[in-house]
């Protein structure tokens, strides 16, 4: 694929995350979402990283880490790369 076909779909595929984001946030008024979680570099840097990378680590807040700790994040990583 051509860069400006990775692209464009990494723009749909944002612009149909937000939309679910959207979604979301007016049924749950607890709900917050961050100004970089709506920003689609943040999220291209990330995608880069995670290719690139050979090892990747969580830091998560030890007074709950399992309220900090990204499954969603993990199973990306996953499907990007089985090992």
């Amino acid at each position: 694929m051509s860069a400006e076909e990775i692209q464009g779909q990494e723009n749909v595929a944002f612009l149909q995350w937000r939309r679910d984001i959207a979604s979301i946030e007016e049924n749950n008024m607890t709900l917050a979402i961050t100004p970089f979680e709506k920003n689609l570099d943040v999220w291209r840097q990330l995608w880069r990283v995670i290719e690139k990378a050979d090892v990747l680590l969580q830091i998560v807040d030890a007074r709950n880490p399992y309220f900090y700790y990204s499954a969603d994040l993990e199973q990306y990583i996953k499907d990007v790369d089985k090992n």
